[in-house]
């Protein structure tokens, strides 16, 4: 008689098997994390884009004037001189750092399709939600900032270039107007600022970048050339010079910007 046959696998098949698909996993685990690296990265620029774009579209309508990122006052009706954001974001009991009336809109809201869509797009896909000023992931709200120099400037009157010390002296780099702000500096470890000024630093979750965006509209990355304490450190708002209308160079860090009196300090240079 023929012996039966046999089914299924033996024991040392099986092992075979698990260790084929575990040295398969192994080769290909790097490759999918730099893909989801990069596919959040490139989520992260067409909202940055996206914004850059509600801007201008702002900026045609307020005879040029670019949005800003506080206001004048609570009793302000400017619509120029307030913030890019507002309620849309924020829950009661949460406010700005910013003279920001209460229960305003951003001035971008329309342009950016409602505040379902804002909460997207002022979100970078790359970095985690992290507890309110922990200094830890995003503060939850928003992770882009403009920077305060640039209140109510001209996008006509705005510089190309900029001046950054990306850790080996200063080098010649895209003048930002929107940028992601690093958590532990400020951003979320000590207030909910809609603006990048004094040691606020540009972030570099993206693999150590970080991303910028001109008020030309593009978006572009900045990569620092060292780390310090094992970090990458990518500049400060006082790491930053640009050349004001007038000609003469000036930190994009200037105190003299702070308060009611800087809107529009950038026009006047």
């Amino acid at each position: 008689m023929n012996a039966p046959r046999r089914s299924g696998f033996t024991l040392v098949e099986l092992l075979v098997v698990i260790v084929i698909i575990s040295i398969l996993i192994l080769l290909i685990s790097p490759q999918i994390g730099t893909a989801l690296l990069r596919a959040r990265e490139t989520a992260c620029r067409n909202n940055m884009s996206q914004i850059l774009k509600a801007a201008a579209m702002f900026a045609g309508d307020r005879g040029g004037l670019l949005p800003s990122a506080w206001s004048r006052g609570s009793s302000s009706t400017n619509v120029d001189e307030m913030c890019f954001i507002g309620q849309e974001l924020l829950p009661a009991g949460v406010s700005l750092n910013s003279d920001w009336p209460k229960g305003k809109n951003g001035t971008l809201m329309d342009y950016l399709g409602g505040g379902m869509t804002v909460r997207r797009l002022v979100r970078c896909p790359g970095l985690r939600p992290g507890p309110l000023r922990s200094g830890t992931g995003s503060n939850g709200y928003f992770d882009y900032a403009m920077f305060e120099i640039f209140a109510g400037a001209k996008q006509s009157r705005m510089p190309t270039k900029a001046r950054a010390d990306l850790g080996a002296g200063w080098e010649d780099v895209p003048c930002p107007w929107l940028v992601e702000e690093e958590p532990a500096e400020y951003l979320n470890a000590g207030y909910i600022q809609p603006f990048h000024k004094s040691t606020d630093r540009l972030g570099s979750w993206h693999g150590g970048r970080g991303n910028i965006g001109t008020s030309e509209g593009a978006v572009r990355s900045i990569q620092p050339r060292r780390k310090t304490a094992g970090r990458w450190l990518n500049p400060r708002s006082q790491d930053w010079r640009a050349n004001t209308p007038s000609g003469h160079e000036t930190s994009l860090y200037n105190p003299a910007v702070a308060g009611p009196s800087g809107f529009g300090w950038w026009n006047r240079q």
